[in-house]
């Protein structure tokens, strides 16, 4: 049986709700919980390494790996790390939670789909 989560028992502070009326004046959607979320865990971390490195025409080739098990493995481990330190303070503080969120969001995914 599927567990239903529980309504936040929490209000957000005035300046929260100033905060997002002024960075999201749409509203601060799902969309946009995910992609700060997706910022955080997977874009800023080990794989913003690969990234920066040098372009090569070998990685044109669909044949070729471009990232080795090691890589693939530090970049996943990250990923889960930091998305369950977000899960704890999304359960723990809310409020710091949804602040993190609107931070991020607003410094690295502005450009991003929503």
């Amino acid at each position: 049986m599927a567990m239903k989560p529980n309504p936040p028992e929490w209000m957000p502070s005035d300046e929260r709700i100033q905060l997002e009326a002024q960075v999201f004046p749409d509203g601060f959607t799902l969309r946009d919980e995910a992609n700060a979320m997706v910022a955080m865990a997977f874009r800023n971390g080990p794989i913003e390494d690969l990234h920066a490195g040098k372009a090569s025409e070998l990685l044109s080739d669909p044949e070729l790996s471009r990232i080795t098990d090691d890589e693939m493995k530090t970049i996943m481990i990250n990923a889960c790390e930091q998305v369950a330190k977000l899960l704890e303070l999304k359960g723990t503080d809310p409020e710091a939670y949804y602040r993190q969120m609107l931070s991020y969001n607003h410094m690295y995914c502005r450009r991003w789909k929503r």
